[in-house]
């Protein structure tokens, strides 16, 4: 990983609380959760992106192919 930097914000008391309900009930920290939950949407952020460059790959008209070769692979499933 890197190294590590310390940052501070504010959160409404209530999403706090309730960070602090679960970590206790799964045995971790406040900081392990927020450390997760970040992670996860940035990794989120890359599968989008992703999904959209093989959407415009696969949507891209290509000379010889037709609708029904999207039908043939599923493509539509992409939409």
């Amino acid at each position: 990983m890197g190294k590590n930097l310390k940052i501070s914000f504010v959160l409404p008391e209530n999403i706090y609380l309730e960070l602090k309900r679960r970590a206790l009930k799964e045995g971790r920290t406040v900081r392990e959760l927020l450390i997760e939950a970040i992670v996860e949407y940035l990794a989120k952020s890359k599968r989008e992106s992703t999904r959209r460059r093989l959407i415009k790959l696969v949507t891209t008209p290509s000379p010889g192919a037709g609708p029904e070769d999207y039908r043939e692979y599923e493509y539509e499933d992409l939409f």
